[in-house]
């Protein structure tokens, strides 16, 4: 690394060296151009003139190759009187400057990066594969020789008679002896009805009676809704009958019943709005408005489609 300055320096001090020679070359021609033409013409020189003093041309020494780094040349240092006396020395030849030794630089080390070595990646192997298992040799069956069937000739086969079995010993039968048959007994008769019931009748007969009178005159017709609707409500009530079924099963609901009637209360449809579950009931109500026909004429301004709820309780 420090083979460049020192090289350079080199260089320079002898560039120094050449130009200072050429300097003191010039100036010591340029003396003795002017020293030779003074004694051309010496008749303009005045007799009582001095002689022109004697110039000195001092050379500078001879440059020393080896000595080249420790000596600089510094022109300040060049005075007249080294020029006085270097202008009697003879002048030197030029010195044929050495050239330069080549400076030969060291061998730069090449530095070689040591590169990891690429590390190898485990290689898993796969496990080994079972070998299949071979098919099980497969038995070469021949092949099936065809049943020829050879033509019998017909021989007729005597074929024996097959004998009746002997008859079975019929075993005698116990007779049995004829189930007497149960005498009926007599019905006992009915009992007698109840009072109630027969009070029942009497009113619904009386109502009945009530209702038709009503009907033929008129009456009705001056009845407010919420009064007719009650009474229609107690007629279809007093017609109601609980099937003997439906009450031995203890089946009970509320049947909705729909039916229109005419201005006279005579019932022109019935159907049913909402069924109780139970067809006996379902029925009985049907045949409760059918019977109940004809009811309490309306008022003027009712609908006369109507949808009752009729009640099965068993108390």
């Amino acid at each position: 690394m420090t083979s460049h300055p020192v090289q350079r320096s080199r260089g320079r001090v002898a560039g120094e060296i050449l130009l200072w020679s050429a300097a003191t070359v010039c100036v010591a021609a340029a003396h003795a151009g002017a020293v030779a033409l003074l004694l051309q013409e010496p008749e303009l020189v005045a007799a009582d003139a001095a002689p022109p003093s004697a110039i000195m041309i001092e050379l500078a020494p001879e440059p020393v190759a080896e000595k080249v780094e420790e000596e600089q040349i510094v022109p300040d240092q060049v005075d007249a009187e080294e020029i006085k006396t270097a202008s009697h020395e003879p002048m030197p030849e030029p010195v044929e400057q050495p050239e330069p030794e080549p400076i030969v630089e060291p061998p730069v080390e090449e530095v070689v990066e040591q590169v990891p070595e690429p590390v190898a990646e485990p290689v898993i192997e796969p496990p080994p594969l079972e070998p299949e298992p071979l098919p099980d040799p497969v038995e070469e069956i021949d092949p099936i020789e065809q049943m020829v069937m050879a033509q019998l000739e017909n021989v007729a086969v005597p074929i024996p008679v097959m004998r009746p079995p002997p008859p079975a010993p019929v075993e005698e039968k116990p007779k049995k002896q004829e189930a007497k048959k149960p005498v009926a007994k007599p019905k006992a008769p009915p009992p007698p009805a109840s009072e109630a019931a027969r009070k029942a009748k009497a009113e619904v007969a009386q109502a009945d009676r009530t209702a038709a009178k009503a009907t033929s005159s008129g009456g009705g017709r001056n009845v407010s809704p919420a009064k007719w609707q009650s009474r229609l409500m107690s007629h279809l009530e007093r017609r109601k009958r609980y099937p003997s079924e439906a009450r031995s099963n203890r089946q009970e609901g509320t049947v909705y019943v729909r039916f229109r009637i005419d201005d006279g209360g005579n019932v022109l449809s019935v159907s049913l709005s909402r069924s109780s579950g139970h067809s006996s009931l379902d029925q009985a109500v049907l045949d409760m408005v059918r019977r109940a026909s004809p009811v309490p004429a309306p008022p003027a301004g009712v609908s006369k489609t109507i949808t009752a709820p009729v009640r099965f309780n068993i108390r």
